[in-house]
């Protein structure tokens, strides 16, 4: 089978949708009104294969590290590990396997049945927001036009206040959205709390000469994400 070319997210983009399933299993089934569908429609699974009934994976952008979302006999939200063609992916039980120190990520099969309806939706827009701020943060003018700006040398230490704010920021929409948003604004405050704490926790590593290894090291500025 032709192994579809994969579509890469921006680098500068600090965490993925499945970084925000490992936290909130549920929010790809409940925050809906948050995000934005890349595809839907009908399948078959079979272990780790879900085949599209129709539809194609290539042209809706869907690619490894996304959530689908899939509703009947095995409901659930799971981590997307592969695009193998336009209209085959491998998804896996979201499990410590998928995230190896070293090595491939090992899926693991959720079941077998057939015309299983699907979505897979994307939290992009507000993690490319909280990257944005991120970069902002360390120094770094995602906008610039200079020719070789600074880079995060150690992007994976991002990842944690991404995820954070990323979830802040989704809550805080759904409760501005609600007509009863006490559950939702707890959940927002406590992410706040979270994000705040992670972001003195950081150490950014700026490359300042594109040789891929750090030259300075620069704590974060504080910032905020507002409840509009």
């Amino acid at each position: 089978m032709e192994r579809a070319a994969p579509f890469k997210e921006d680098p500068m983009i600090f965490c993925t949708d499945v970084d925000l399933l490992h936290w909130e299993p549920s929010l790809f089934r409940d925050a809906v009104f948050a995000s934005q569908q890349l595809l839907s429609g009908t399948g078959n699974l079979s272990g780790t294969a879900f085949t599209l009934a129709s539809g194609s994976l290539v042209a809706a952008h869907v690619a490894a590290d996304q959530v689908i979302v899939l509703s009947g006999s095995l409901a659930g939200s799971y981590p997307i590990v592969s695009v193998d063609s336009a209209t085959q992916l491998t998804l896996s039980v979201l499990y410590d396997g998928l995230f190896p120190e070293t090595g491939a990520k090992t899926p693991s099969p959720a079941g077998t049945a057939t015309g299983l309806s699907f979505a897979v939706n994307t939290f992009w827009p507000q993690r490319r927001v909280v990257s944005d701020l991120l970069l902002r943060a360390a120094g770094v003018d995602p906008d610039s036009t200079v020719t070789q700006p600074a880079q995060i040398a150690n992007s994976e230490a991002l990842r944690r206040p991404c995820v954070l704010g990323t979830l802040q920021m989704i809550y805080n929409a759904l409760a501005a959205a609600a007509a009863t948003p006490t559950n939702y604004m707890v959940r927002a405050d406590l992410y706040e709390r979270l994000y705040r704490r992670a972001l003195g926790q950081v150490r950014v590593e700026l490359d300042l000469d594109g040789d891929g290894v750090g030259d300075t090291v620069r704590r974060l500025n504080t910032m905020e994400l507002t409840r509009a």
